[in-house]
């Protein structure tokens, strides 16, 4: 809503009136105004006295000069008296940023080589388990990815993240020195994590955030799993800062699960991108009255792009080192694409001009290929892609990835042109890796010119078939119903809810810790529910804390009703689930699925009902519609489950699974995480979401 105010001269005292309508306050001002007509002015009248020509006399003297300095040394004093209230209680309490001095010379050469994505093609699939060591220090830097400057952050100054590779069974070091300003951890998405719950990453859950100027080492073994994931920052949506990177496993059998060979295998990393930190974005998401998540300023592409500064008039602009990405692709062969949808909001639509390709992976799980001109990703998915280079009417096309922008409150935004990053795929001969001369100009290809999507949901994963014989347990043990919704509570803040339980993180005394704490001590509390399943209402409060247990391995089937407008996207962690159903409007009931009543087994005459269902790790509860999940809870620990747009999970929907509690009990943290907790509360809470508290008494209450 615009407002506007006009000041003029007053006769009278000022008045106000207060009306409330639509839960909103407008104040209204009834005054008096005085027409000052010509007659009006200041000048000499009858009752002024001509005196006759004046004589003036300028004098100094020396009070003058004392009044000069005094005035000065009275508004200095006055500058710092302010300077020191807005920072005791104005800027205490808020996220810390600090902007560092850089070096000018330095701002390019922060972007890491499109060659530091492309996998080694003499990989050693067969190679025994070993270790593989990786030193991160995490820093604050300004870089200008599509060329506009921002604060960011990196992994040794470079943007984005290290590729990591590795073969199922390696052990995996990474030592991470956090010399950013704000505290920070890192989550490897999608791996299990089987035994060392605690190198999750999942700051409130798992562990306690890495203050400044401390440092942690992430240590585990990548068993049970291969294919693409990633890692990326867990502590509030510091991810969108630049923390994110690739995290590709193999598989002694890839080449058998993979059925259509290729010459070359890289990582293309999709990224909605956002000219302001993340911190300021939460804030602006959170406060009273917010009812949508930031819309991005654009999109990058393994941290590529470039964009038009004239069209960026507000913001310091330097596009000469950006550059659209490119691959160059041998000619005449297949070629394996890993799509990693890093992004904190944003869908993107894929196509490759005038090319078809086969979809052979999916989260980390093989499928029979399957063809298509068009492919959806939500943020945190991932999918493999075999583009043939066969075409013969040209040597270089356009990779289209687009942002969903429909999906949005304002689907004007970012503008035309900026929801797309494009990259070039250039031909190259047999035999060679460098460009060919003559194909330095854009490609002249066509897009499919199928129209641009109008809703994000997953693509039809009923057409997949699993390259490996897994259907899931016929017969669930616990099947738990979840109504998910952003609602507008108390102080007009939006927040995100599973039923009525809203998350909010402890950071210096996570949920892993409290149980294992309680488990060991033999807590009378912990021990009176450590046999039972499901809502543990006892030892956790549901408000903030919705944690489900189980003892023993369990079945269990989680059915999500959104009752949201927006689509979610959820995300598992230390599991693939199987994708039982998904759909519009309100769930239809287990027979839809052609299962009995609570998921207690397959309806007579359709035994192989589950033999070909999806397994992945991110699948989406579209908007007012349904999603039913299945999943096996063996995995020891405390699990996330939550919507993968960051801003949503900021706001609180996350809720968590305790599994095979009969196996915490022997349990103890670790001296290295217990030490991340024993730092002061105000490090860790740099550059996490802000406390709700902020806002108490602003706004109209509920």
């Amino acid at each position: 809503m615009d407002s506007r105010r006009s000041f003029r001269y007053k006769s009278s005292p000022r008045s106000s009136e207060s009306v409330d309508s639509n839960d909103e306050v407008e104040m209204q001002e009834r005054e008096d105004d005085i027409e000052w007509s010509q007659d009006q002015r200041l000048l000499p009248g009858e009752d002024f006295e001509v005196m006759g020509e004046l004589e003036y006399k300028l004098e100094w003297h020396l009070r003058t000069v004392w009044v000069i300095v005094g005035s000065f040394i009275a508004t200095a004093l006055v500058f710092c008296g302010l300077m020191l209230f807005t920072r005791r209680f104005i800027v205490a309490d808020a996220p810390e940023i600090v902007i560092g001095t850089y070096d000018a010379a330095q701002l390019g050469s922060f972007r890491r080589p499109a060659s530091g994505y492309i996998l080694d093609p003499a990989w050693n699939f067969n190679a025994p388990p070993k270790v593989r060591e990786y030193k991160w220090s995490i820093v604050n830097r300004v870089g200008n990815p599509d060329g506009v400057y921002r604060p960011m952050l990196m992994i040794n100054g470079m943007f984005p993240g290290p590729l990591i590779e590795a073969n199922e069974g390696d052990t995996l070091v990474i030592e991470v020195d956090n010399q950013s300003d704000n505290a920070t951890s890192i989550h490897f998405h999608g791996i299990y994590q089987n035994g060392t719950n605690f190198m999750d990453g999942t700051t409130g859950i798992t562990q306690c955030p890495i203050a400044p100027n401390h440092k942690f080492r992430y240590e585990f073994t990548v068993t049970g799993q291969s294919g693409t994931y990633y890692y990326h920052g867990h502590h509030a949506v510091s991810a969108s800062d630049g923390l994110v990177g690739p995290l590709v496993i193999h598989s002694k059998n890839e080449k058998k699960l993979q059925r259509i060979p290729y010459v070359t295998d890289r990582v293309v990393m999709l990224q909605d991108w956002y000219h302001d930190l993340s911190s300021g974005l939460l804030i602006s998401a959170l406060e009273p009255g917010s009812e949508s998540s930031p819309i991005p300023n654009g999109a990058l592409m393994n941290g590529f792009n470039q964009r038009d500064c004239s069209q960026l008039p507000h913001r310091m602009c330097d596009n000469s080192t950006a550059t659209l990405p490119s691959l160059d692709l041998t000619a005449n062969a297949n070629h394996r694409l890993r799509f990693i949808n890093v992004g904190a909001f944003a869908w993107f639509q894929v196509e490759v001009d005038e090319h078809e390709f086969a979809i052979s992976e999916v989260d980390g799980t093989d499928i029979v290929p399957t063809y298509d001109t068009r492919m959806m990703i939500s943020p945190a998915q991932r999918y493999s892609m075999i583009l043939s280079t066969n075409h013969t009417n040209a040597d270089s096309f356009w990779l289209r990835a687009r942002m969903v922008a429909h999906c949005w409150k304002d689907p004007s935004l970012p503008g035309p042109g900026a929801d797309e990053i494009k990259a070039v795929i250039n031909y190259t001969p047999t035999g060679t890796t460098k460009k060919p001369k003559g194909l330095l100009a854009q490609p002249n290809s066509r897009s499919w010119n199928k129209g641009m999507a109008v809703e994000c949901r997953d693509m039809n994963m009923t057409s997949y078939v699993p390259a490996i014989y897994s259907p899931p347990p016929p017969v669930a043990a616990h099947s738990y119903y979840f109504r998910l919704n952003l609602e507008i509570g108390d102080w007009r803040l939006e927040r995100g809810f599973f039923n009525q339980s809203t998350f909010r993180p402890n950071l210096q005394n996570p949920t892993l810790h409290r149980t294992i704490d309680g488990l060991s001590s033999h807590n009378e509390t912990f021990n009176s529910m450590k046999n039972a399943d499901g809502v543990n209402g006892v030892c956790y409060d549901k408000k903030h804390d919705l944690v489900i247990q189980h003892t023993g391995v369990k079945v269990v089937d989680i059915i999500i009703q959104n009752f949201d407008e927006g689509n979610h996207p959820m995300h598992l962690h230390g599991h693939k689930f199987w994708v039982l159903g998904q759909g519009h409007g309100p769930f239809p009931g287990y027979e839809s699925l052609r299962m009995k009543a609570k998921g207690r087994g397959t309806l007579d005459g359709h035994e192989r009902a589950l033999d070909n269902l999806m397994r992945r790790d991110v699948a989406t509860a579209e908007g007012f519609g349904w999603l039913a999940l299945r999943f096996v809870a063996d995995n020891p620990g405390v699990w996330a489950f939550h919507c993968h747009m960051a801003w949503h999970s900021e706001a609180g929907l996350v809720m968590q699974f305790l599994s095979r509690i009969d196996k915490l009990t022997d349990w103890r943290i670790p001296e290295a995480n217990q030490q991340l907790c024993q730092v002061d509360i105000s490090e860790l809470k740099k550059g996490a979401a802000p406390d709700d508290s902020i806002w108490f008494g602003s706004g109209i209450g509920g």
